[in-house]
């Protein structure tokens, strides 16, 4: 039976999602095509390599460690996070990521990014090499202002989350019969738009900034088909039943732990409840 999970970003609030799929992990579910968006393609990145555990431990190890998260830094023109350090130096020197167990992962693997000259999302699925692999995947969590445009393939990409943070209807195109959403927002979320768009005019060509203003819209718009068709039992959702303890920028190793928590907690209990839907 084809099945997909989709992971929604959210910047540390994703530490909800890790919760929910160590759990997956430590119950060995699969799933046939796995679609990460932002800090959701980290998470998913880690569940393919086996090595979910990395989804906690890394933020929760370097938030106080300037390479990893830095106001100064950004400041003075910086990237927030340290993307040289996460995506470089972290997975190949300190704790490092197995490339061999991700390049052999059968799922297929989603990650997606948005191309700045068009203001669209693109879905990657091929990691020919370990800079293409880094790459995409830092291409998927640069966030507008927080980080530089990363450079792929002759294009600059920026976050996934501004042209797709929900992979609604690209999951539904990829014909699995049975799709899993972790989401970091409670049901009855609404995103708010974004204000001073005026500011960015001059960093951002006119196709992106279109679709920074319109993001709010599309958020909320993807979220009722989401609420409409888990009402009627054609996908499942794991969600928050209300707004996480961590915020998108957290540095509150209590409430990053809490997060967590309650991703793996809410995971549990509704194990039975997804196994039933997955093998319906």
């Amino acid at each position: 039976m084809s099945s997909a999970l989709v992971v929604e970003g959210g910047g540390l609030r994703g530490l909800y999602a890790a919760g929910v799929i160590d759990f997956f992990t430590e119950k060995k579910l699969a799933f046939e095509t796995l679609i990460g968006v932002s800090m959701g393609a980290c998470n998913l990145a880690n569940f393919a390599s086996n090595q979910s555990q990395r989804n906690f431990a890394l933020p929760f190890r370097f938030i106080d460690d300037e390479r990893y998260l830095s106001y100064k830094r950004w400041l003075r023109g910086g990237d927030l996070f340290g993307m040289k350090f996460i995506f470089e130096v972290i997975p190949t020197t300190i704790d490092l990521f197995d490339y061999e167990t991700f390049g052999k992962n059968k799922s297929r693997i989603v990650m997606v990014a948005t191309e700045c000259e068009s203001g669209k999302a693109v879905y990657f699925d091929r990691f020919d090499t370990r800079e293409d692999f880094t790459q995409i995947l830092k291409a998927s969590c640069s966030l507008p202002f927080a980080a530089k445009a990363v450079s792929y393939g002759g294009k600059t990409f920026l976050d996934g989350g501004i042209s797709d943070p929900v992979p609604l209807h690209f999951a539904q195109k990829q014909g699995a019969r049975k799709i899993v959403f972790i989401l970091t927002q409670p049901k009855e979320y609404k995103k708010s738009a974004m204000r001073f768009t005026f500011l960015l005019k001059p960093f951002y060509p006119a196709a992106l900034i279109k679709t920074l203003k319109n993001r709010h819209e599309n958020y909320n718009k993807t979220l009722l088909e989401i609420n409409k068709l888990e009402d009627e039992g054609e996908i499942f959702v794991i969600r928050p039943q209300k707004l996480l303890p961590a915020a998108r920028i957290e540095k509150d190793r209590k409430k990053l732990k809490a997060t967590h928590e309650q991703g793996f907690l809410d995971a549990q209990n509704r194990y039975e409840e997804l196994e039933r839907y997955l093998n319906s």
